[in-house]
């Protein structure tokens, strides 16, 4: 399974960011899913996009040989999990993932798990139902093409992780091949 990510019809309403924040009872200074703003061209044609970002569950996670207390874990369904209990904190996760997708609480590290529970039960994540615009989506990884109009967009780093995301942009906007 792969998270798609269609970065044209993305607004920054923040919907995913607050059921996710809401799903996981994270207080208001934490965040475990992310979206910023990527601003391009120029006038008198600016560009404005909006990027989601949190664990993409990569197929080489560097966080996984990086924890040096065996906290992080691949699942079998492939879902990278984080084992809170087994965590010391020591932050050595946060360093190795290209994503900032581990955030270091005063009660040790959390991440997204990818609502586990969630599509084991057949449901995609909280953060993709979520998705008024249906931005987001969670699928088989050869059902994870493009709408019509849009290209695989690779303007972001982290790929040696080989991240299991696929953003989708139309062809005009920078960082899309």
């Amino acid at each position: 399974m792969v998270f798609t990510i269609d970065l044209a019809r993305c607004t920054g309403c923040h919907a995913c960011r607050i059921a996710c924040k809401d799903r996981a009872n994270l207080p208001d200074d934490v965040d475990i899913l992310r979206i910023t703003a990527e601003e391009g061209g120029a006038y008198p044609t600016p560009t404005l996009r909006y990027r989601v970002s949190h664990c993409f569950h990569c197929e080489d996670a560097p966080c996984i040989p990086a924890c040096p207390d065996g906290a992080l874990a691949r699942r079998p369904d492939g879902l990278v999990a984080l084992e809170g209990a087994l965590c010391t904190a020591c932050g050595a996760c946060l360093a190795a993932c290209p994503f900032g997708a581990i955030v270091l609480t005063a009660d040790g590290a959390i991440k997204c798990d990818g609502c586990a529970d969630e599509t084991a039960a057949g449901l995609p994540p909280t953060c993709v139902r979520a998705c008024p615009l249906r931005a987001l989506g969670f699928e088989a990884e050869e059902r994870a093409v493009p709408r019509a109009g849009r290209v695989r967009d690779v303007g972001f780093p982290g790929h040696e992780a080989r991240p299991r995301v696929r953003y989708w942009a139309r062809p005009n906007r920078p960082g899309s091949a």
